[in-house]
């Protein structure tokens, strides 16, 4: 066997050792008990404060958007998707009934084009809305979409909820 091949099967060697050697450092102990993660990240996952909530917890007060929303695009799409963790929201608005809701625990209510081109800039069949111009590389030719760019009376820049219901858009 040639001087280089044997050279090279060393170094192979080599390699392969340190890589069982740091592999054993490295990997933490509960590795592999559960399945291939930490069986520790289950407990340490438990102990971290919960932020959000299932949409069942919305439709109890808000049963007219949630109607609204199911004859809409936006069916699959989870409140919290647009309005930020609901959590404490969820938990502790209804003792605030006829009476103004403090500041933490209000949602976010989007209203900006910024906030509709999050999730339309992702997907190609989509309308693109790069904040306030419209993408021309779209198959809709760009006089048929002028409407979502400017009010043609005013000549200023629209939000796309002037229009569009975002639970029944």
């Amino acid at each position: 066997m040639p001087l280089h091949i044997k050279r090279l099967i060393g170094v192979f060697a080599i390699f392969i050792a340190l890589f069982l050697v740091m592999r054993q450092v490295l990997r933490p102990s509960s590795f592999g008990e559960l399945g291939h993660f930490r069986a520790k990240a289950i407990n340490e996952n438990a102990l971290r404060p919960m932020h959000y909530t299932v949409a069942d917890s919305c439709t109890k007060c808000h049963k007219d958007i949630r109607s609204d929303k199911d004859l809409g695009f936006h069916i699959k799409l989870k409140c919290e998707v647009c309005h930020g963790p609901g959590l404490k929201h969820a938990l502790y608005a209804n003792r605030f009934k006829n009476k103004e809701l403090p500041d933490s625990l209000l949602l976010y209510k989007p209203g900006e084009r910024k906030d509709c081109a999050i999730c339309h800039n992702m997907n190609r069949a989509r309308i693109k809305i790069q904040f306030d111009t419209i993408n021309t590389t779209m198959v809709h030719q760009v006089n048929v979409m002028k409407h979502h760019v400017t009010d043609p009376k005013t000549k200023e820049a629209l939000k796309c909820i002037d229009c569009h219901n975002p639970h029944q858009p």
